[in-house]
């Protein structure tokens, strides 16, 4: 008897379950829905057992599904590392080219960023950058993004994620609520908090800190903002630390009390999945790792207090 299978239908069945529709499977196979729902139809066929139960808002596995899906995803991921490593190893030989679409959020220094992108263009001037600025939790189907940077919780087990930093946060005024650093400053100044359009993706305590409070004077989901607010003395904010060194070291904020011991947050690189990671992927990836690492060595400053810098992780 011969032996025939279904690899087409297979990687497609894989990819619906993985994405959790036939649409975002479709995007990301770079073929038509009709395709991939034809090929699952087909694999279903060739197999003779139902594998996903379809309905017009989602879809189920079958417990034939579950089995054949535990059972196939891992050679699926296997063909993709192996098709990954030859597309490394290709790129090895010739030029990086094609573009980038990345995710980065408001409050992302984009003195880091630009740089990265400028000297990795210097070197790979085939290479284009697409770069969305969005404080929401960017959608990479959506968005059509190939990575993103988000700080806090990365996006769950469907995505792959790169810690990349670690920062912590600061409760910041103007100097007119308070005198020199270390002197009592008040404690009724209006507060100025961060409300997220999403869950803020910090630990309970964290939320409790930096998000709304009960009683506030300006709420935003904007740390830009609320650093501006806080230079015209419209209270006090707490603001990431790398956002508001330099007006801290200057003496145009001040630092007032405050414990970020159970604040601080991830910075990650994030990605929709392993095969998104191509070679000019990963190679910005690393890139750009190396100018963060970069940027976060001690810096001499006129004032006397170092400039904090965000922890580099490996």
């Amino acid at each position: 008897m011969e032996w025939t299978m279904d690899l087409n239908g297979t990687l497609a069945f894989v990819t619906v379950v993985e994405r959790g529709s036939f649409s975002a499977a479709a995007r990301t196979l770079e073929i038509p829905r009709s395709t991939v729902s034809a090929r699952v139809a087909a694999l279903e066929a060739h197999l003779g057992v139902l594998l996903l139960r379809r309905t017009t808002r989602r879809i189920a596995l079958t417990d034939d599904g579950r089995d054949y899906f535990d059972r196939a995803a891992p050679a699926i991921r296997t063909l993709r590392d192996a098709e990954q490593f030859d597309e490394a190893d290709a790129a090895g030989r010739r030029p990086l080219s094609g573009s980038i679409r990345l995710g980065v959020p408001f409050d992302f220094p984009f003195d880091v960023l630009s740089q990265a992108i400028a000297t990795f263009r210097a070197a790979h001037p085939r290479v284009r950058f697409d770069v969305l600025v969005d404080d929401s939790v960017s959608d990479f189907v959506d968005d059509n993004l190939d990575m993103a940077i988000r700080g806090g919780q990365p996006g769950g087990d469907h995505v792959v994620a790169r810690r990349i930093a670690t920062f912590g946060f600061a409760r910041v005024s103007s100097p007119v609520f308070g005198g020199r650093r270390g002197k009592r400053v008040p404690q009724d100044i209006p507060a100025l908090v961060f409300k997220p359009r999403e869950a803020p993706a910090t630990s309970s305590r964290s939320a409790a800190l930096i998000s709304t409070q009960a009683d506030y004077a300006v709420s935003t989901n904007s740390f830009g903002l609320l650093k501006q607010l806080a230079l015209h003395g419209a209270g006090a904010a707490v603001l990431p630390e790398h956002i508001c060194d330099a007006e801290v070291a200057n003496g145009k904020l001040i630092d007032l009390p405050f414990s970020d011991d159970d604040t601080r947050v991830g910075l990650y690189l994030v990605y929709a999945s392993r095969r998104a990671l191509t070679p000019k992927v990963k190679a910005f990836s690393d890139h750009l790792l190396e100018v963060i690492e970069t940027s976060a060595e001690p810096a001499q400053t006129a004032a006397s207090q170092p400039m904090r810098k965000p922890t580099r992780k490996g």
